[in-house]
């Protein structure tokens, strides 16, 4: 989904590469101590074929999504906290529509990974997910807040 041209450097790649094989397998992964022994062993792998000195911390919340710009490249995203006033904007554009029904969102980083997972489903041709929680967690909201957005 990623374009040639805003792919700058190899690190670039390296964290397009991260974020999606995180996307692809780590997501479907169901507890923590599974999560940890993925991102360790994904670290191994790459440091072992990479010649770059880098640090797994700095690439395990690495987000990439097309809503933080108005050109819809598929690009990464910055911070939560610089990433939250475009939020508010799209929920803005959610809510101003008649026929949906105003939503009071409030973005923090869960929310925002979320987010950006169910928007990269959706994007994608025949996305489809089976988002699970309790009752009044968020999973409709997200759902409905993604669709908007793509």
């Amino acid at each position: 989904m990623c374009k040639n041209d805003d792919i700058s450097d190899k690190e670039y790649l390296v964290y397009l590469y991260i974020s999606e094989t995180y996307r692809v397998f780590r997501d479907r992964l169901i507890d923590e101590k599974d999560r940890t022994k993925f991102n360790e062993m994904s670290h191994a792998v790459l440091e072992h074929h990479l010649t770059m000195d880098w640090q797994l911390a700095d690439f395990q919340n690495t987000l990439f999504g097309d809503f933080e710009t108005n050109e819809r490249k598929y690009i990464k995203l910055s911070s939560s906290n610089d990433l939250i006033p475009r939020l508010d904007e799209l929920l803005g554009m959610y809510n101003s529509d008649s026929e949906n029904q105003s939503m009071n969102l409030v973005f923090f980083e869960d929310c925002i990974q979320h987010l950006s997972r169910i928007s990269r489903i959706l994007r994608q041709q025949r996305g489809n997910a089976m988002l699970v929680g309790v009752g009044g967690s968020g999973r409709s909201s997200m759902a409905r807040l993604a669709s908007s957005i793509n």
